[in-house]
């Protein structure tokens, strides 16, 4: 299972070949992480997939950690990349961002049947300068 999250990753991230979607995810395949209005399911997460590689086309995903139990494997990993084209509405910046993951994936029958994910999206929206980032802390009154 945990040669099966790093080569999900580089197949589907880091090299984009998103014509190989279902030999990673089941049919029935449930993305709890999915976005607004974006379909959780199989179909949906191909779409994504093709949104984010076309918004970040230089999208790159580093695994850290990858644990495995039972049917679930659980990874750590840096996502990373350049804000080249549209996303989710957003207009390219041209910025970079480097933010942490965690993804966890139920597996039957050697594919994710789900998906759970914990991701850094206002730290990337940060970066890219389409959300302020906070103003530095106020001195200590002396």
């Amino acid at each position: 299972m945990k040669r099966f999250a790093v080569e999900r990753v580089e197949v589907l991230f880091n090299r984009g070949e998103l014509d190989r979607v279902e030999e990673f995810v089941t049919a029935d395949f449930v993305n709890h992480e999915a976005w607004p209005g974006e379909d959780p399911g199989y179909e949906g997460f191909r779409i994504r997939l093709g949104r984010l590689h076309t918004g970040v086309p230089d999208i790159h995903m580093d695994i850290h950690e990858v644990v495995a139990g039972d049917d679930l494997v659980a990874y750590r990993a840096t996502l990373s990349g350049t804000h080249l084209g549209e996303l989710l509405g957003m207009a390219p910046t041209g910025r970079a961002f480097r933010v942490q993951h965690m993804h966890m994936l139920r597996m039957r029958d050697g594919r994710s049947s789900e998906h759970w994910a914990t991701r850094d999206d206002l730290g990337m929206l940060q970066q890219l300068g389409i959300i302020p980032a906070p103003a530095p802390p106020l001195s200590p009154p002396r």
